[in-house]
């Protein structure tokens, strides 16, 4: 275990060290960061939206049942919350009026209660969410595959926007692919507590992730460097697993572990401490200041983070392929790239 993060250590240094060289490996990892912040604003304004819209219909009923003499005594609920009216009687009005769920001109009418303008919203904005992360992931893996295997400087963040979107779709079969299996993970974890099913349905759950956490981290650098189809990104992270074309473990490196570690730190010491700042009633300019430094930090800690995490798995996958294109019998002298390499010595 110690080992492990010692190499963990060893590998981050590296890799900071090689991002020091060339300051553009480390600029999509800050864009992501950035359209992080933007998409969760975004969410935010749409739940005040939506909260401050209801809380207008409750004050809405509220004030008519008052002003018909009936004491509610704060028990009142807003009507649309039940879908009638008083007696149990369906508000009519109600649903058939301007985008009500079965108003005959309007959304609702072919969408029905289930779905409506907000819910596709954020269903649209979290897949836009997710493709520009895993686009800007990728961006970051051509940009180190070029500085690991071309030198220092040799990576165009055009090219490599170029070359990532080309391998879109592909990209966005991983994702889907990725949530079919998390789903299925967490479908059988679920079910846990069924008895001696239950044991082997958490077993099975755990091999899911553990296995789509590698097999994706793998297939990503796959679509980007080689350009290949998703099914065909697959099979290569397949061989390189099967083939025993890296000597070591990903948990052999600790790197996920002191990332995920890092970040958690960060974010619980600075809840905890605005929470204690708004507990003792801290003077507002201080609070403002260590909000703002607080901030920048899970800024660049968050960058880092990314950024290290895709050079790592790039760093694999180059190491991989080096190893494919010479006999078995010696693999074992294949030079890893040079961040891998530090954090093996």
């Amino acid at each position: 275990m110690f080992e492990s993060f010692g190499r963990g250590f060893r590998m981050i240094g590296a890799s900071i060290k090689m991002g020091w060289q060339d300051k553009r490996l480390m600029l999509p990892s800050i864009l992501t960061v950035l359209t992080n912040i933007f998409f969760g604003l975004i969410l935010m304004w749409q739940a005040v939206q939506k909260l401050g819209h209801h809380g207008g219909a409750g004050a809405v009923g509220a004030a008519g049942m008052s002003g018909m003499g009936h004491p509610t005594h704060g028990m009142l609920r807003p009507l649309h919350h039940h879908g009638g009216l008083p007696g149990g009687m369906p508000d009519l009005g109600g649903m058939t009026a301007l985008n009500g769920p079965f108003d005959p001109s309007g959304f609702g009418s072919f969408t029905g209660s289930i779905f409506n303008e907000s819910t596709l919203f954020i269903l649209s904005l979290m897949i836009l969410w997710w493709t520009t992360n895993r686009f800007l992931e990728g961006v970051t893996t051509a940009l180190v595959y070029s500085h690991l295997t071309e030198g220092k400087g040799s990576g165009r963040f055009s090219q490599a926007c170029g070359a990532v979107l080309s391998s879109l779709p592909a990209i966005l079969m991983l994702g889907l692919v990725t949530l079919i299996a998390k789903r299925i993970a967490g479908w059988m974890r679920d079910r846990r507590n069924t008895g001696v099913l239950g044991f082997g349905f958490n077993f099975l759950a755990s091999i899911v992730e553990v296995f789509w956490t590698l097999a994706g981290h793998l297939i990503l650098p796959a679509i980007v460097i080689e350009g290949t189809s998703f099914w065909g990104a697959l099979k290569r992270a397949d061989k390189i697993a099967q083939g025993n074309l890296l000597t070591i473990g990903v948990g052999e490196v600790g790197v996920d572990a002191i990332c995920r570690f890092t970040t958690l730190v960060l974010y619980s010491a600075g809840v905890g401490g605005l929470g204690y700042a708004y507990w003792a009633h801290v003077g507002s300019p201080l609070m403002v200041m260590a909000s703002l430094l607080w901030a920048c930090s899970v800024v660049v800690v968050t960058s880092l983070s990314i950024y290290i995490r895709a050079a790592f798995y790039t760093c694999l996958y180059v190491w991989a392929i080096n190893a494919e294109a010479v006999q078995e019998t010696e693999r074992v002298r294949v030079k890893p790239p040079e961040p891998l390499a530090a954090a093996l010595a």
